[in-house]
């Protein structure tokens, strides 16, 4: 089984690599990338999918999913026209102590430490929303930006999907789960059947 392992933690497993005696290969990986980038996966219509369900993950293991594996961006771009960041920003992000009412001092940091303040704080609402006794399809939709997310995808046709997405203006993060992808498809030897 090849399995590559990117940035940030996406990667690509693939668990079956078949051809044809006529040349027809069928691949299916299982991936592992951050669940905000999923509706980006989901417009490959080429690509037969099925994703976990946040709704049946316990509250409780997706909170300790995420703090031992946060989904956060390995591209911090700087703001400009259009849908792709080239220039990287590395400037510190200011929050308020307290975002609700107002703090009285502020927290800043590198924004990956703004990330994970943002994810904690979603945390700490998903245990308030969870200890009140709302079921995990309401309290984990409140995790998802912090998620990774595995799925499983068969096609017997990749080339579009990388051609779209190994491509300099994709999103980073997306681009990192199509370079993993090809990768592991290169150095896989399909089954002839």
């Amino acid at each position: 089984m090849i399995h590559v392992i990117g940035k940030g933690g996406i990667s690509a497993k693939i668990v079956a690599d078949s051809i044809s005696q006529a040349g027809n290969r069928i691949t299916t990986f299982e991936l592992e990338y951050p669940r905000f980038i999923h509706s980006e996966f989901m417009t490959h219509r080429m690509i037969s999918k099925n994703a976990a369900s946040s709704r049946a993950i316990p509250v409780n293991t997706m909170i300790d999913n995420i703090i031992n594996n946060t989904a956060m961006p390995i591209h911090w771009g700087k703001n400009q026209p259009g849908m792709s960041a080239d220039e990287e920003l590395n400037v510190d992000i200011v929050v308020d102590s307290n975002p609700t009412h107002g703090g009285d001092y502020p927290i800043y940091g590198p924004p990956k430490f703004a990330w994970e303040f943002a994810r904690n704080l979603a945390i700490k609402i998903a245990k308030a929303f969870n200890n009140a006794g709302y079921h995990k399809q309401i309290v984990n939709r409140l995790l998802e930006p912090y998620q990774f997310i595995k799925v499983v995808a068969t096609a017997t046709e990749w080339d579009n999907f990388f051609w779209l997405r190994n491509h300099k203006d994709a999103q980073p993060e997306i681009r990192e789960l199509a370079r993993v992808m090809l990768e592991a498809l290169n150095k896989s030897k399909p089954v002839v059947l």
